[in-house]
């Protein structure tokens, strides 16, 4: 076709150039023209002209210079061509989010990526809570388990300044450099003393603010691995990073050094890292400065279109040195021990651990899937609860399956995390995380995995940290070291999601969840009748986004956990909740 309409544009041409030398006779050829300026002068100093008309095409044709250089706008590059926006408009065109650059020579202009983001959370929630031990708010009262309610207030501003040079349309960026600082202000209430500080004299409150970094890296491009810009990258500095498709293992920011790129025309990935963990700030979760003493080093690989077409699969290993137990006892701002963990016979550990992991992610046919499978060896120098060094042997499992009809998406989960059969025989069973954050079988909305139960008649631990999946005596994840002698998890959950328009969406869980392996909560409770059964987790949750984008979103959410007999056994027969509403306004 364009070949097509490249003949008739010739042919067009060449007719007006025939057109226009047809006009003359060989003979009356023209003679060279002197420079003129303008069209009366031209046609006068021609011979002959006084008998012969000159068409009036050829002297139009050929403005005065100085009205010609007039009609031209001179344009600096191609970026601002059609460029129409405004620098506080994010709708259009912005020179804020890298439509033009802002300086640079070029082919290495520099473009800058500004983003603002508020996230604003109130929660609501009831927990088993031990009544105060030196004071409690409930005066003549000695039964075992305090009042429950808690509600908190959690405000974060997110700032990201990204400054890149390179056309990142066609490739990857030459050199990028990212801050994204995070300030954060939270406030709780609860109905006893002693459950958010360590001294009951500070009452049931507490305000706190904190600042640290998200990310603050440069992105260095090393190669090109083909012409089509499969390349090599280098990243140095806080980043986020996440080991599997759904967060299992390691998904957090932190300081690192990190190799990465891709081959044959993208549909291979791969990584190489190594990063030493920071402590995080144990009343927001925001990095800190304090050096957590552990060090992950990894590597991994994704392939696209790998057992059938539109299914990626991916395969790593994992390796994790903590020698934090060198550095003695350590307190957080709250004032409670959280290394060693306060359970067992509290003595200092160092962990030595390997991840081997299989996963997948992607659809066969119309069926979504996930799975995700891992095996943890190594050990760790000396187990609270075994009381000994043991070595460690655990595996963890994770499969997902969904199926669209129109707007509504049927989903089916099932999560098994190995539990310890026998603590004191040396092998540490129970599966154990680095710092996981997943996203699976309700993610955040559900109860089990979006609060920290305490661990009551356990010592000063949790039965699972916020946001985690997995039941494993820490103090909490961002201090707290793993631990491979725990019960473990079975979880079998059914979801619906619901397009209910296309600005809101709703989502609904119900999940039952076992222990896997009672032993090691029989030996720390000293209770030989603990039953496996945890209890059903109900959760439902919206999301609303009235513009059809991310700059405004409005999620809310309750969950509720039905006890068991096991968790009857723990922690009563009352029922727990939480219930959240959750704003976030993105520049």
């Amino acid at each position: 076709m364009s070949k097509l309409v490249f003949l008739l544009l010739g042919a067009v041409c060449s007719g007006i150039i025939c057109d226009v030398s047809l006009g003359y006779a060989e003979e009356d050829a023209l003679p060279e023209i002197p420079a003129v300026t303008q069209p009366d002068e031209f046609q006068h100093r021609l011979p002959g002209a006084e008998e012969r008309s000159f068409p009036e095409a050829i002297y139009e044709s050929i403005p005065p210079i100085e009205n010609s250089a007039s009609d031209f706008v001179p344009i600096p590059d191609r970026w601002r061509m059609f460029y129409a926006g405004k620098w506080y408009d994010p709708y259009n065109q912005n020179v804020l989010k890298g439509d033009i650059p802002v300086f640079g020579a070029p082919g290495h202009e520099w473009f800058l990526e500004v983003s603002v983001i508020s996230d604003s959370m109130f929660e609501a929630r009831k927990l088993p809570i031990p009544v105060g031990f030196a004071s409690t708010n409930r005066s003549n009262s000695n039964d075992l388990f305090g009042g429950g309610d808690q509600t908190a207030f959690v405000e974060n501003i997110i700032g990201s300044i990204s400054l890149i040079r390179g056309n990142t349309t066609f490739m990857p960026p030459e050199l990028e450099i990212r801050v994204a600082p995070v300030f954060n202000l939270n406030h709780v209430r609860a109905e006893e003393n002693g459950v958010l500080k360590a001294d009951p004299a500070y009452g049931n409150t507490r305000t706190d603010t904190a600042f640290g970094f998200q990310e603050l890296l440069v992105d260095v491009h090393l190669a090109n691995l083909s012409d089509r810009y499969d390349f090599v990258s280098s990243r140095v500095g806080i980043q986020q990073f996440n080991a599997d498709f759904r967060g299992f293992l390691f998904n957090s920011n932190e300081p690192g050094v990190r190799v990465f790129g891709n081959y044959d025309d993208n549909k291979t990935q791969f990584n190489t890292a190594w990063f030493s963990r920071v402590d995080k700030d144990v009343n927001s979760g925001v990095n800190t400065f304090r050096d957590r003493h552990e060090d992950v080093f990894l590597a991994n690989v994704y392939r696209q279109d790998l057992l059938t077409l539109g299914h990626t699969m991916t395969a790593s290993v994992v390796h994790r040195e903590d020698v934090a137990g060198n550095q003695g006892y350590r307190y957080d701002d709250n004032n409670f021990l959280v290394r060693p963990a306060a359970i067992g016979d509290q003595r200092e550990k160092n962990l030595y651990s390997t991840y081997i992991g299989l996963g997948g992610d992607g659809h066969i046919g119309r069926i979504n899937t996930t799975t995700q499978l891992y095996y943890a060896m190594g050990s760790e120098s000396h187990n609270a609860i075994a009381n000994r060094q043991v070595d460690i042997s655990a595996g963890m499992f994770a499969q997902e399956l969904s199926y669209d009809v129109d707007f509504v998406r049927f989903r089916t989960s099932f999560f098994w995390a190995s539990g310890d059969k026998d603590p004191y025989d040396g092998t540490a069973q129970g599966f154990d995380a680095i710092f996981d954050n997943p996203n699976f079988a309700g993610g955040d909305l559900s109860f089990w995995q979006r609060q920290a139960i305490p661990f009551i008649g356990g010592g000063g631990t949790n039965l699972v940290s916020r946001n985690s999946l997995l039941p494993n005596f820490k103090p909490g994840k961002e201090l707290g070291q793993s631990n491979f002698v725990n019960p473990g998890l079975r979880l079998y959950n059914l979801g619906m999601d619901v397009e209910v328009l296309p600005e809101l969406k709703l989502v609904t869980n119900v999940s039952y969840l076992q222990f896997d392996q009672v032993g090691p909560l029989e030996v720390v409770r000293q209770d030989g009748s603990i039953d496996p059964a945890i209890g059903v987790d109900l959760s439902a949750g919206i999301v609303y986004r009235p513009f059809l984008n991310n700059n405004v979103q409005i999620r809310a959410g309750v969950a509720c956990l039905l006890p068991g007999a096991g968790y009857k056994n723990l922690f009563g027969d009352k029922v727990n909740y939480d219930l959240f509403t959750n704003l976030i306004l993105q520049y």
